[in-house]
């Protein structure tokens, strides 16, 4: 096969071949996408099998005293005393830190696409026609899509099994490392591993040989052949018979395209960009500077990942590398974008800065192999072993787990740490027999694989608009939430969140209950036992489809839309809404929980925690807002279950109240203006006292 150096026709290429070459810039570009999008769910599951606990903290006193299932960032692992073991610690920050960082690729190759007139989408790997199932993971897959079928490596190489890997979600063991250093394998690596009689299969080079619009791409070998393939595509020109030369890149640019940053975008919550040195998006450039962005943005996800640029010849890496400074984020920009506070509410150094910023100089690939020693000397626990081995039979947890020492001192009415780990056994063991294949058990560890899966839709959903409409936002929460649903699963059961099993479909026409007692429908179709209808688990306004289907308080001013934060933004006032327009100041008004109007005014985290207290509204200091007023919304009771505002009704709320007693009481309220009975209001499911609060 020719080297990259050896090919010309790169170069002066007929100019009727330019239709050809686009599709494939196309087809590379949404493979680009759909390669950096796999590994974010695998690796945030595996993230989140690592044991432990976490404190909700923030400029308060909110949740003081409590703690919940599942790790989080910490800064300096082991240096504080904690409940967590100090190699959880570091293999959570490690891991942790892979993840932002493979959201930023997924960012940067979205805003290649839309800069070559792709719209990216994301749900390619976890189809509607699935129900959002992810089916490219499984314990019998071998391939890692776009790239390579791990059935062509040798058995043995660089001191990894190939014949034990299996593309598939899992805990944190030395096979699961294996995988994930097998995705990251630098091109010497990559390209030693696959057998010889196998490797005419991969590591193409541009243009590709007798390949046409609509043919399936070849595989790559290695995420670097990927990108080296797309940078030599933009890079071809073209001489007709004239003698007149244009470049690819010239005829494709689209200067004018959507570019979305959540990284570099400043902002009074997020003042610094995060990566000082590197450009994120590339908009508004003449073509020749736009092109030199593109490959620095190659760059930049090669050197992260693998520890190598791209170069316009490819060259092996001879061994590992440390990540250039202009592609590791800013110490001191972290640090004051990702504050820390204790669970009193003062500051205490960021641990999501020290995550990151301390293992920014290491490539991914590097990083993994780092916790591949903590994986031979057996240190690392995760929620299986906690579960089978830590605790003999059926783990139980118990109230102590859930509490600091200062548990005593919180003055809000959070439900008892002893109700929520018996939440907690009840969901696991739901007969108290300890029978592992009780069906009241499997039904519940298939609902929280649904609330996982459909947490995971609610983001990739709302990401094929985030390209395509300059007017939908990220929906960060999503993200929190969704690690929030797969830590969850984990804890409870000590069994993988499996996103094959796809979410129940929505029914057009059907009116969704947000939360625990709240449906409207006449008569009331809920069990009161139960929680949010199974079929609209999300967690971010954004991502929910229908009418009435509620958050969990992170109130929005009516009249807004696009994204949701940690309580109301102060975002302009979008046009052209569904909802009703917002009243003259002085004035504000809030949407209720379970009343939202469409998709951009639901709340976050259905269902609703039994912890979740409302926060600050707006500011801090003399300057907070910490009370205020919700309008209600009346649905008809037919499809399309039209909207009726409820004049002159509204109901009140501040700082520190429950979110599930304002839901409640803006759901009675409702239900008086139709002069209907009103129920008992139901105790808490195990599943609202389980989950965390949103943050």
């Amino acid at each position: 096969m020719k080297t990259q150096a050896d090919k010309k026709d790169l170069f002066d290429r007929d100019p009727s071949l330019f239709e050809t070459d686009y599709a494939a810039v196309k087809a590379i570009v949404q493979t680009a996408v759909n390669v950096e999008l796999f590994t974010i769910p695998l690796y945030m599951t595996t993230l989140y099998s690592i044991q432990g606990v976490h404190q909700i903290t923030g400029q308060n006193s909110l949740y003081q005293g409590r703690l919940w299932p599942g790790l989080a960032p910490t800064f300096r692992p082991g240096i504080n005393p904690s409940k967590n073991i100090p190699e959880n610690e570091k293999a959570f920050n490690t891991i942790f830190s892979v993840f932002i960082e493979e959201m930023l690729h997924l960012q940067l190759a979205s805003n290649i696409a839309t800069a070559v007139g792709v719209v990216p989408v994301f749900t390619q790997l976890s189809p509607k026609a699935d129900n959002y199932a992810w089916q490219c993971y499984s314990p019998d897959s071998t391939v890692i899509p776009g790239i390579i079928d791990l059935k062509d490596c040798k058995d043995f190489y660089e001191g990894i099994d190939y014949t034990k890997i299996r593309v598939k979600l899992d805990e944190l063991n030395h096979t699961q490392n294996d995988l994930f250093l097998a995705i990251e394998a630098g091109e010497e690596i990559a390209k030693g591993r696959v057998k010889d009689e196998e490797k005419h299969k991969y590591f193409p080079t541009a243009p590709f040989e007798n390949w046409q619009q609509g043919d399936t791409l070849p595989m790559f070998g290695s995420i670097g052949q990927m990108y080296q393939c797309l940078w030599d595509y933009l890079d071809i020109t073209y001489k007709d018979l004239d003698g007149e030369v244009t470049t690819l890149w010239e005829k494709i640019y689209q200067p004018a395209a959507i570019q979305q940053d959540i990284f570099n975008t400043v902002s009074s919550g997020h003042p610094y960009k995060e990566f000082q040195d590197m450009d994120t998006v590339i908009e508004g450039w003449l073509p020749e500077r736009a092109k030199e962005l593109v490959f620095r943005l190659i760059c930049a996800i090669t050197d992260q990942g693998e520890g190598a640029d791209i170069t316009k010849n490819m060259r092996p890496s001879f061994g590992l590398q440390a990540v250039k400074p202009i592609n590791q984020a800013a110490d001191e920009a972290l640090k004051t974008d990702y504050p820390n506070f204790t669970d009193t509410g003062k500051p205490a150094p960021s641990s999501h800065a020290f995550a990151r910023h301390g293992n920014g100089e290491h490539d991914h690939y590097e990083r993994f192999i780092e916790i591949r020693t903590d994986l031979e000397c057996d240190r690392i626990v995760t929620w299986p072993t906690w579960h089978k081995k830590t605790r003999p039979g059926l783990n139980k947890w118990q109230p102590e787990d859930l509490k600091t020492d200062t548990y005593d001192q919180n003055k809000y009415p959070l439900p008892k740490a002893e109700e929520i780990a018996g939440a907690l056994n009840r969901l696991n063991d739901p007969s108290g027999t300890g029978d592992l294949n009780d069906p009241k058990r499997e039904a519940n560890y298939q609902q929280f694989c649904e609330i996982a899966t459909g947490a995971i839709a609610g983001i990739t959903t709302v990401l094929d608009q985030f390209w395509a409409n300059a007017g939908v936002g990220f929906p960060f929460p999503s993200m929190g939430g969704s690690g929030d649903r797969l830590m969850m699963c984990w804890a409870v059961f000590g069994q993988l969140p499996d996103l094959s099993r796809g979410v129940q479909p929505i029914k057009d026409g059907v009116l969704y209950h947000a939360c625990q007692g709240l449906d409207l429908n006449e008569p009331s179709t809920a069990d009161p036992a139960t929680c949010a209808s199974a079929e609209i688990y999300h967690n971010c306004r954004g991502s929910n489809s229908c009418k009435a289907q509620g958050g969990c308080g992170f109130v929005q001013q009516v009249g807004q839309s696009k994204s949701c934060g940690s309580s109301v933004m102060s975002l302009k006032t979008a046009e052209n809404l569904c909802g009703p327009k917002p009243p003259k100041p002085p004035v504000t008004v809030y949407s209720a929980p379970g009343d939202n109007v469409c998709s951009s005014f639901g709340g976050c985290a259905v269902p609703i925690s039994a912890s979740q207290i409302y926060p600050v509204i707006s500011g801090s200091g003399q300057s907070a807002i910490t009370s205020g007023i919700m309008e209600l919304n009346n649905f008809g009771p037919r499809p399309p279950h039209p909207i009726q505002k409820i004049d002159g009704e509204t109901v009140p709320f501040n700082t520190g109240d429950m979110v599930h007693d304002i839901a409640w009481n803006a759901y009675t309220e409702v239900l008086n203006h139709r002069k209907q009975p009103l129920p008992e209001k139901p105790k808490p499911s195990d599943i609202r006292l389980a989950f965390p609060p949103s943050t």
